[in-house]
């Protein structure tokens, strides 16, 4: 290796090698945006760090809110549930129904992607169930959440 990046030629060889890692790492990169994992992330850091305008972007609120428990929708319309999720997301204080999204292990989790390639499923944590669907070539979104209580 050290014969690669030293050589009697100039630095040609170490420049190719660098070039080579950073477009391997943009490339990987964004790879990984395009991914079902990386919605969970972004999903996840948007609850922990109360900021719903990112939550709006990785969770279909129109598809998750009619599926979400009695317990936290009160039987109220989608409408108000809607409303109800965006101020609890934008809330610093403890959000009661996304508690659970904090002990999240995103990295690790596993995520079955269907042999469709729009549709994945992922457990974050026991208990809870993901479903995430591909809307554009590069983005998944979140829209449906199972969550025990």
């Amino acid at each position: 290796m050290r014969k690669v990046l030293k050589n009697d030629k100039g630095s040609v060889g170490r420049w190719v090698l660098i070039i080579m890692i950073v477009a391997a790492a943009l490339f990987g990169y964004r790879y990984f945006k395009t991914t079902p994992r990386y919605t969970l992330i972004q999903f996840k850091k948007s609850v922990l760090f109360s900021d719903a305008e990112t939550t709006r972007q990785f969770i279909d609120l129109d598809k998750v809110g009619p599926g979400l428990p009695d317990s936290f929708t009160n039987k109220e319309s989608d409408e108000a549930i809607k409303k109800r999720i965006i101020s609890e997301l934008n809330s610093p204080s403890e959000k009661p129904f996304f508690k659970v999204v904090k002990e999240w292990s995103v990295i690790m989790t596993p995520i079955t992607v269907l042999e469709n390639q729009v549709v994945a499923y992922a457990t974050p944590i026991e208990g809870t169930k993901v479903t995430l669907e591909k809307i554009k070539e590069d983005q998944w979104v979140i829209t449906a959440l199972e969550i025990s209580e």
